[in-house]
């Protein structure tokens, strides 16, 4: 049996060339190349850095996409189906709208695929796929799992500096106890954070060795929500002299300590969600623990252990106006952040926030093209939507302006700990700002 594996790219978009490369390679899918049995061939295409053949020799096409992919993802499952191949549909955006996704694919996964992806393969084996698939419950993740990152052509994307590869997406646990209403993790992986067995970490941390680096990205949503837990893995990350970044939330600063032990295991940068300035805005996201956050003593902690931080924010909540954008910029320049993430709120599938807009009936665009990010795809309280979008840019391009690269990397803080505290940030920012004259998100693959 012979299975194909597609990560579609988001419509509109070309495969990047030389100068503009992916910035990170998929996980769902070499994670899912990992579970499938031997006696299956699997191949995985990233449409990102190369093109599908919709002729492909393939007995089951596999495609994933999250919400802003899932328009292209559709369209290729479609094409396959024309001609006469089976098609089986997963993650994120599938698994909170099933009845769509159901008109594209022979059979779709909702929720995680560990317990549930060999019946589908033995079933469409022996003819009889069902059209839905559903594990009980979530998976407890104990089952040893390789990702197959050899199925994709690492030399495609963008290098780590000082590697020849990509750092390398690695999950070590899922589930997130926030809820924040903006966010869909929580209804996708659950309330409970479940954590690989630190043996399969050492394990999965080995064969990315074998690739030939030691580059990773940590994509657990909260890497510190069990703190024992967290410990040993940075021990584990330590002695294998990796070289990693992660998310962390801002009540990360109650403990000094752990930020010095991840800076001593080899953490070189993190990305945290501040999301907005506004008290109002932090309420309406349901994350009012960040309201506690004293971002001065966060950012100074972090600085001192030598570790960059990267802020996502959310722009467009009831809470902006022209004029609190404009300071969140100057906010975020004067801090002296490494770089920063904007987002115009997206409302996605399966989130609170997109419930209560739907209440409301300030959905302005249903285009699932149009969630990801970079469009305004609601009616805003105190912007219009074009207005919106110009000052969303404005930001991006106020952000990442050399006089503010300067300022935030090329300062005496930086130097005093090294070049490559200096070299390294301004090479990305630098690049960031390539993206931004394209109109790309900096950090969108």
């Amino acid at each position: 049996m012979k299975i194909l594996l597609v990560h579609p790219l988001k419509r509109g978009r070309q495969r990047y060339g030389e100068e503009i490369k992916p910035y990170l390679p998929p996980l769902a899918l070499p994670t899912i190349a990992g579970l499938t049995p031997e006696d299956v061939e699997v191949r995985i295409c990233d449409e990102s850095v190369e093109e599908v053949e919709l002729r492909a020799d393939a007995d089951l096409i596999g495609i994933t996409g999250i919400s802003s992919q899932i328009n292209r993802g559709y369209a290729i499952a479609d094409a396959f189906r024309k001609n006469g191949k089976k098609v089986v549909m997963g993650g994120i955006h599938v698994s909170a709208m099933p009845d769509e996704a159901q008109g594209h694919a022979d059979s779709i996964l909702i929720g995680e695929a560990e317990d549930v992806w060999k019946e589908m393969i033995e079933d469409c084996r022996s003819g009889c796929l069902k059209e839905r698939y559903q594990p009980r419950d979530y998976p407890d993740l104990k089952a040893r799992v390789i990702p197959r990152y050899d199925l994709l052509k690492l030399d495609r994307y963008r290098r780590s500096t000082g590697s020849r590869l990509p750092r390398i997406p690695i999950q070590a646990s899922r589930g997130c106890p926030f809820n924040c209403n903006f966010c869909s993790v929580t209804r996708f992986w659950g309330p409970r954070i479940r954590m690989k067995p630190l043996e399969n970490m050492e394990a999965e941390l080995s064969n990315i060795k074998r690739l030939g680096t030691n580059r990773v990205f940590l994509t657990d949503d909260n890497l510190i929500a069990n703190s024992a837990y967290a410990e040993s893995l940075m021990e584990l990350l330590r002695k294998g002299g990796f070289s990693w970044s992660c998310q962390v939330s801002t009540n990360i600063q109650e403990n000094e300590r752990r930020i010095f032990k991840m800076a001593e295991a080899g953490c070189t940068a993190v990305y945290v969600g501040i999301e907005t300035f506004s008290a109002q805005n932090l309420g309406a996201l349901n994350k009012q623990f960040n309201t506690k956050a004293n971002y001065e003593r966060l950012l100074a902690l972090f600085s001192r252990a030598g570790i960059r931080v990267t802020a996502s924010m959310i722009i467009g909540m009831d809470g902006d106006t022209k004029e609190s954008l404009e300071k969140m910029a100057h906010e975020l320049i004067r801090m002296k952040l490494s770089a920063a993430q904007f987002y115009l709120l997206m409302l996605l599938p399966g989130t609170k926030i997109r419930d209560q807009f739907l209440d409301q009936n300030r959905i302005a665009d249903d285009n699932w093209d149009h969630q990801d990010g970079t469009a305004v795809t609601f009616v805003a309280k105190n912007f219009q939507r074009r207005d919106l979008e110009t000052q969303y840019w404005k930001l991006y391009k106020r952000f990442y302006s050399y006089r503010s690269i300067l300022k935030r990397i090329v300062n005496w803080n930086n130097l005093k700990k090294g070049l490559r505290y200096v070299l390294i940030p301004l090479r990305a920012n630098l690049y960031f700002r390539r993206r931004i004259k394209k109109g790309l998100h900096p950090f969108e693959n």
